[in-house]
Parts: structure tokens; C-alpha cells; sequence
């Protein structure tokens, strides 16, 4: 996915959309305005990362710390040029994994294969996450959902062997399958929307409620509308939309041979 976004940055058009690469090319050259719309763009996908790898009560200074080290090597005329979400997180994995090497060492030593031991990211918060989200999405589903899924996917049942438990034809049982699949994806995705903060506006509230359904292009044209209104203005809620869009190609991409 192209990464863009309405951003206030020098000889931008603020009616034309801007992409990372162009982002990092100003603040290369200096413009401190179009770094600050790239952080705002990845902070709520980077708190989120540094969590999920252990780093709760850390996730903000190592957050921080990583967009500092980016923005230096961008300064100096290294770094990424476009792929700079794909960067910066592995500054933060790389960052993840320094702290937590760190908190173990407990007693000083002077063997250095215990030093260079290499660290789990997050000791497997990470995988933890995803089935807590997983769990979550499933439970949140209609029990005729939940059920054809189970038979299918922990069961290894094949959808005509479902005809008569669900009393459906095969057609039916095909088309509640395409549903089911389709609502736990959703579902799955709104598992990763960043809940509204007391002090968010009832704006914010209402939208992140939708974020997956739109996403997803199953809301309603009304509530497309709406959402999209709401992200011109709503550089928090932008934010996490686009990481859910990041989410939902991660879903849909085929596993890696």
C-alpha cells in the first residue's frame, strides 16, 4: 500500500495526497514539518509494535527513540528513501530487542557468548497478541458463524459434509462460509483499532467503530461518508486507519514460501 495522507508541508498542495517518499525527501533537505507528519502517520503502529514486543512500560521512549535514530541517519543522507514504515520498525524491533537483552543482564560478565545470546522479540508478546485477537474476533461472532468455522477450519470438514448439521443446501452452506470468513476478518481488524480515550471526542468514538467495516468496504454509504469526513480532519484516527489498511494486506497476502 502507498502510505499517504493530507499534510502541511512546504510546496505541498494540501488537495493532492503525499506519500512517504516524498515526506522523507523534505525532511532530508530539512523541513522538520514533514517529519512530524510521517510520525503522525506511523506513532499509533509503532506504540502498538513496541508493546506487542514487550516493551509496555518502555513502548514510549522506545518509540521515541526510534524515530530519533531514523531522523538522524535522514538527516546526515542515509536511510530509507520510501519504504520508511518498513525502517522504522525494524528500529524498533532492533531497539526491542537491545532492552530486553539488557534487563537480563542480571550479573556482570566477561563471556561474550552470553552477551551475544540473541533475545525473542518480546519473548513471544507478539504471537500472544495476535491469538488473544483471533480469540476475540471468533467469540464476537454469531453463533452460526462461529460454528461453520470450527468445522471447517478445526475440524477439517469439507462444506458439503455441513449440508444436514446446518439443514442448508450446498450453495447455502457456501455463501454462510463466504460471510463467516468475511465477518472474522472484520472482526480480526477491529481487534487492532486503538479504543477512544475518555477525552476523544464522541466523533472519534463513533468512527473507530466502523474503521474495520470501512476498511473492509462494508459499511454503509452513509457511514463512509461519515468516516471519511471524520479522517480529513482527524490526523489520530488517519493514523490508525492507516495501519489497519496495512493490517487487513497482511491478511489478505498469501504465506511466504
Amino acid at each position: 500500500m502507498q502510505d499517504v495522507d493530507l499534510v502541511n508541508v512546504p510546496g505541498a498542495d494540501r488537495s493532492v495526497e503525499v506519500d512517504d517518499g516524498v515526506l522523507l525527501a523534505q525532511a532530508r533537505d530539512g523541513h522538520a514539518e514533514a517529519y512530524a507528519a510521517l510520525f503522525t502517520r506511523y506513532s499509533y503502529a509503532a506504540h502498538r509494535l513496541a508493546r506487542n514486543l514487550g516493551q509496555y512500560e518502555d513502548a514510549e521512549d522506545v518509540v521515541a527513540e526510534s524515530f530519533a535514530r531514523v531522523l538522524d541517519l535522514v538527516r546526515r543522507g542515509k536511510g530509507p528513501e520510501t519504504a520508511f514504515r518498513a525502517y522504522l520498525f525494524t528500529t524498533i524491533r532492533h531497539e526491542s530487542a537491545r532492552r530486553a537483552k539488557a534487563r537480563k543482564r542480571v550479573t556482570p560478565t566477561d563471556d561474550v557468548a552470553k552477551i551475544d545470546q540473541p533475545v525473542p522479540f518480546g519473548d513471544g508478546q507478539l504471537d500472544g497478541f495476535e491469538r488473544a485477537a483471533i480469540r476475540a474476533a471468533y467469540e464476537s461472532l454469531p453463533p452460526r458463524w462461529r460454528t461453520v468455522l470450527w468445522h471447517l477450519d478445526v475440524d477439517g470438514r469439507k462444506p458439503h459434509e455441513l449440508v444436514s448439521l446446518l439443514d442448508l443446501s450446498p450453495n447455502g452452506v457456501s455463501a454462510l462460509v463466504y460471510r463467516a470468513r468475511n465477518g472474522l476478518r472484520e472482526a480480526y481488524l477491529q481487534q487492532h483499532v486503538k479504543s477512544a480515550a475518555p477525552e476523544d471526542s464522541r466523533s472519534c468514538r463513533d468512527v473507530r467503530a466502523k474503521l474495520s467495516a470501512f476498511v473492509r468496504r462494508t459499511a454503509s454509504a452513509r457511514d463512509q461518508e461519515k468516516v471519511h469526513g471524520h479522517l480529513a480532519v482527524c490526523r489520530e484516527c488517519m493514523s490508525i486507519y492507516l495501519d489497519l489498511q496495512e493490517v487487513d494486506q497482511e491478511v489478505a497476502a498469501p504465506p511466504s514460501s
